[in-house]
């Protein structure tokens, strides 16, 4: 019973003594009085004061009875319900340590109690020996130092060594802590001072942040390999928060840009200075299309003043109510495909170029994906329309000469030492007439010497054979004429000049040689038709070499 009990059970005796006090010179002092003035006889004054003394003695008897008796069971009533109370606290007490060692037992964490000068572990619960594998006995023969990798048994001694607040106190990183089966989690511990059968221990908790960690490091492993990945394929990731207006930049956006993070702030204006003037530069948010993506590729200059140029991606994100909240994107240094694409683009017009001052029809063909580039030539020379997707090439092979040509493709494919491919043939033009042609290729192998590209010219021979043939012809004319004036015409000329030479002999001797004038006149006319002959036979080869 405490100090504030007895006080309050003082109380009502104290009431009791001064109304008894008072009662009792009240009733003596006014009776006397009373007595005196109407009672003179000493004698029988005497004998009603002792009268009056015993009824005062019965009164006050009486009235300490009632008192007493109402005072007593008043106290016993108060200590009933102080025995009562204490009964119903024992009663709490018990219920609450039953249900606290209940949620201890069932907590899904695992929870220790422990000694705070010894580290003795005193209890644990369920969770506790199923995550770490020990038993309860096993336990109870460690301590909290026998948890932990050896090597965390440093921080957690001095995270035990600080004084702990009204909530207790949390080790602020994760320590690794051993498994009974050699496993390493890693854990997040807490711990409290709790009163324990009537002494303070110490309460422990650990949740288990093994899988937290382990996609921690994922992530940072991912964010690594992108960020490097962006580094090599120099591709850059912004962001503009159009509800606070805050633009921010990777360190690839600052490199591909040509700007020095140190000094220049991406804004609104800042970025309109990158730009080329001439660059369209549209990003009003209502051109962007449902699903919110659009595409750029323009030119910027660098703080050097170098020209880049930069292809950028954009991605716009609205709200429930379809309100713009945020525009990402992500940029990447084109400027080496540009040059490229304006160097393919610039040999594709020489070679447009070079197919139609050319004479030939031109093939290139890619032999992995079996798509053909045909020339102008195809056109031009042979008369077909380019433009519609044949294989004009293998289509119009003449009939004779189709399946020696093919083999030989075929063959030289093949043989990864061929370099070319020559053949001439007949080829079917778009109007039937067959034409002459001499075809001149090249093959592009692989490192395993696989043919992946041809590019081949087929040159139309037939004005070329027509030529030579004609040429040919009037040749064996020459050689045929060469022979007859080696032949036919030195005869009659040889006749021709023995008579003239006869003639001129007689004359000088005086005789008559009128009878050579008609031999020289025959040799002549001899002479004349043979000369006719070769004319016209040369006339005749000119007009008809074939």
């Amino acid at each position: 019973m405490n100090i504030q009990s007895l006080s309050t059970g003082a109380r009502p005796a104290l009431r009791i003594g001064v109304v008894y006090a008072v009662v009792s010179g009240l009733y003596i002092f006014t009776s006397d009085v009373v007595l005196a003035l109407f009672v003179p006889d000493i004698k029988e004054l005497s004998q009603l004061q002792t009268a009056k003394g015993l009824v005062f003695i019965l009164i006050t008897a009486l009235l300490l009875y009632v008192l007493v008796r109402r005072h007593t069971r008043m106290v016993s009533t108060y200590y009933q319900q102080i025995l009562d109370t204490e009964r119903e606290a024992e009663e709490r007490l018990r219920r609450s340590k039953q249900e606290y060692m209940s949620l201890f037992n069932h907590s899904p964490l695992p929870e220790w109690l422990f000694d705070s000068d010894t580290l003795q572990i005193l209890l644990v619960n369920d969770a506790a020996c199923h995550l770490y594998g020990y038993s309860e006995a096993d336990y109870l023969s460690m301590t909290l130092r026998d948890i932990p990798m050896p090597e965390d048994i440093p921080i957690l001694m001095d995270y035990l060594a600080e004084p702990e607040d009204e909530h207790g106190k949390i080790l602020p990183l994760p320590i690794r802590h051993l498994k009974k089966n050699g496993e390493i989690i890693y854990v997040k511990v807490k711990t409290s001072g709790v009163l324990w059968n009537g002494r303070r221990v110490q309460l422990a908790s650990a949740v288990d942040v093994t899988a937290e960690i382990a996609q921690q490091q994922r992530l940072a492993d991912s964010n690594e390999r992108l960020q490097r990945a962006g580094a090599i394929a120099g591709l850059g990731y912004w962001t503009n928060d159009l509800v606070h207006n805050k633009i921010e930049w990777s360190d690839e956006m600052y490199r591909i840009l040509g700007r020095d993070p140190a000094v220049f702030r991406p804004t609104p204006d800042s970025l309109r200075s990158i730009f080329y003037p001439d660059e369209v530069f549209d990003l009003e948010l209502r051109h962007f299309s449902e699903d919110g993506f659009r595409e750029y590729e323009r030119r910027i200059i660098t703080s050097e003043g170098e020209t880049k140029w930069v292809l950028e991606r954009l991605y716009l994100t609205r709200d429930d109510n379809g309100t713009p909240i945020r525009l990402e994107g992500i940029a990447l240094d084109s400027t080496r495909r540009k040059l490229q694409e304006q160097q393919v683009w610039e040999s594709n017009e020489r070679f447009k170029l070079l197919a139609r001052a050319t004479v030939e029809a031109i093939i290139d063909w890619d032999v992995t994906t079996r798509k053909v580039l045909w020339g102008e030539g195809f056109q031009t020379i042979f008369g077909f329309n380019i433009d519609e997707e044949r294989d004009f090439w293998s289509e119009n092979l003449h009939p004779d000469d189709r399946e020696r040509i093919l083999r030989d493709l075929k063959d030289a494919i093949r043989d990864p030492k061929r370099e070319r491919f020559n053949a001439e043939f007949r080829f079917l033009k778009a109007d039937g007439e067959t034409a002459f042609v001499q075809h001149r290729g090249f093959f592009i192998r692989d490192e395993k010497g696989r043919a992946t590209r041809a590019v081949g010219a087929m040159t139309d021979l037939t004005e070329t054979l027509d030529r030579m043939h004609k040429i040919e012809s009037q040749d064996r004319a020459l050689r045929e004429i060469a022979w007859r004036q080696s032949h036919m015409v030195r005869a009659p000329l040889a006749n021709l000049l023995g008579f003239l030479r006869l003639y001129r002999d007689q004359k000088a001797a005086g005789g008559s040689a009128d009878e050579y004038l008609d031999y020289i006149s025959v040799s002549a006319e001899q002479l004349d038709m043979v000369l006719r002959e070769i004319v016209e036979q040369s006339t005749g080869h000119e007009r008809n070499p074939m």
